[in-house]
């Protein structure tokens, strides 16, 4: 009965109702009770006692039994109403005052969320905009210098593609935790979303000490743990000032995104201050951008050759394919300007069939007139997502051509081997009869991996390691270890980026097989290559 009645009066008004409902109760049992009392204390005794003999005499025999006893009937209103406060507290209490913690908990658990990003913890854009926006006016007043640091995560997708998006999402907790353990507390540290974090610095001193910040938070996530798994994955870093950069959160955010887009072109672990000769590169490269798609079907890309040759007899013996952007205003653009465009608009498959067919066409012209040439061709990651037609069209036009397989070699980067679809590219290529070649080999992590796993052919060591052959004595050390690693696995080995003679001396005594760069001609047009192995022209 009494849940009934509970359900039936209470159930359906809300909280804040029911509250009021209690609240009125009460008010009304204590005002009865004040007069009574003070009814009793102005003299109404008497006119109680009249009352009371007329209870007496005429009322029901419950009110003539309380008449009969020897108390007042004021004092009767007062343990009642006692009672009954005591009643309202207790179910007052169990009903709304724990409801109502219960809704307080929520509101501040909601508040949290609306600030916070669900999966790392930090704050989220919508409050840390709002907060800039604060700042910005807080340092407009007192003449402060802000900093923005936009910070991007190096190769995040690649460690998705290695370990999956599981791993991934604990890698983003464990960098946002080390990142906000290194701000200063009058910081304020957010993800934007994705691999792109934030971190504003208020009092900001000169380039040099952000700069020394920038880079304690490049070195904090170089080497991360991926489920047990140590991977290099890095950051690079743009920064704005406020207010020499811009006045308002959106123009310093804009800028500092340009900042950090030309730190990841210049490479991995990068640090890049805004200035207004970025702005200029980023709008030549939306040109590129939008211009790209018509240039590919125009034909104003074409193909150029750069020697390859035997490290012992010094006779050119293949070619790396590569290609170049004939631009009618910009002029002739190297493939590092305008394939991250290409990449961005996924255009890379495109660009592949381009160089692939005039490559192998090419090939062809060279078996025919006589030399016994092979061909380098670059793959991209995104062509490893479409490898079934990749194979197709490789199988295709040297069978149109009438070329063999294995005198096609296909360059893969460890970035493209990252890929899902990876180990079934280079299982069909295999199958067909192409090469396999590990490109740019010792800038990632788990090379050594990857020659375990894939049928590769040859190592192409990278120009970076050439380079300091004779300024650090470590990199001549990994060199020998990546000869004497080839030998045990059976692979040939080409150094890149040889200029010197003094570079081709030290790399023949350590018995690389194959040697490649500028010391053995510039990339140049298949007519022009074909004009140097018959020796007709200077290499150079």
């Amino acid at each position: 009965m009494r849940a009934w009645l509970k359900w039936l009066l209470l159930k359906p008004l809300a909280t804040e109702y029911r509250l009021l409902a209690y609240v009125v109760s009460m008010q009304v049992v204590v005002l009865a009770m004040v007069a009574a009392i003070v009814y009793d204390a102005a003299g109404g005794v008497h006119t109680l006692a009249h009352w009371e003999q007329a209870i007496r005499t005429d009322s029901l025999p419950i009110l003539r039994a309380m008449a009969s006893r020897p108390l007042y009937l004021t004092l009767w209103i007062a343990g009642i109403g006692t009672a009954l406060l005591l009643a309202f507290s207790a179910f007052a209490y169990r009903e709304l005052f724990l409801d109502l913690r219960q809704k307080r908990d929520l509101r501040r658990r909601l508040a949290h969320e609306s600030s916070h990003d669900a999966l790392t913890g930090v704050l989220n854009r919508a409050y840390f905009m709002d907060y800039f926006e604060y700042a910005v006016r807080v340092a407009e007043r007192d003449a402060d210098r802000l900093a923005l640091l936009y910070i991007d995560l190096d190769r995040f997708e690649a460690l998705n593609a290695a370990f999956g998006y599981r791993a991934g999402d604990d890698v983003l907790r464990a960098v946002a935790r080390g990142w906000q353990a290194e701000k200063r507390s009058a910081d304020v540290f957010a993800r934007l979303g994705g691999d792109e974090f934030a971190l504003l610095m208020a009092h900001a001193g000169p380039e040099l000490d952000v700069l020394a910040v920038a880079n304690r938070l490049m070195a904090s996530c170089r080497e991360v743990d991926a489920w047990a798994n140590r991977f290099d994955l890095g950051a690079c870093v743009g920064i704005a000032f406020f207010p020499e950069d811009g006045t308002t959160p959106d123009v310093l955010l804009r800028k500092a995104e340009l900042a950090v887009q030309r730190a990841k072109r210049r490479g991995r672990h990068q640090v890049c201050f805004y200035r207004e000769s970025i702005a200029a590169a980023m709008s030549r490269a939306d040109r590129l951008r939008n211009e790209l798609p018509r240039a590919i079907a125009r034909g104003e890309l074409y193909v150029v050759y750069q020697p390859v040759v035997e490290a012992k007899s010094g006779e050119l013996v293949s070619a790396e394919a590569l290609v170049r952007w004939r631009h009618k205003e910009f002029g002739e653009l190297s493939p590092g300007e305008f394939l991250p465009v290409a990449e961005e608009a996924r255009l890379m498959p495109a660009i592949t069939r381009r160089v692939m067919e005039e490559a192998i066409a090419s090939l062809a012209a060279w078996r025919e007139s006589g030399l016994s040439l092979t061909i380098s061709l670059n793959i991209s990651a995104q062509d490893c997502q479409l490898y079934g037609d990749l194979v197709d069209d490789l199988s295709r036009a040297v069978a149109e051509y009438g070329v063999k397989p294995e005198d096609v070699e296909i360059e893969l980067t460890e970035q493209s081997l990252m890929e899902h679809a990876a180990e079934d590219l280079v299982r069909s290529l295999c199958q067909r009869g192409f090469r396999i070649a590990l490109d740019d080999f010792g800038t990632g992590y788990a090379s050594l991996a990857y020659l375990r796993r894939f049928q590769v052919t040859r190592i192409k060591i990278d120009r970076s390691y050439v380079a300091r052959l004779y300024t650090n004595e470590y990199y001549e050390r990994l060199i020998r270890a990546v000869m004497a690693l080839a030998g045990e696995l059976g692979l040939e080995v080409t150094a890149e980026g040889v200029e010197t003679a003094e570079q081709e001396a030290l790399l023949r005594a350590i018995g690389v097989n194959r040697l490649q760069g500028f010391r053995y001609g510039r990339p140049v047009s298949a007519s022009a290559l074909q004009e140097v192995a018959a020796g007709h022209t200077d290499p150079l």
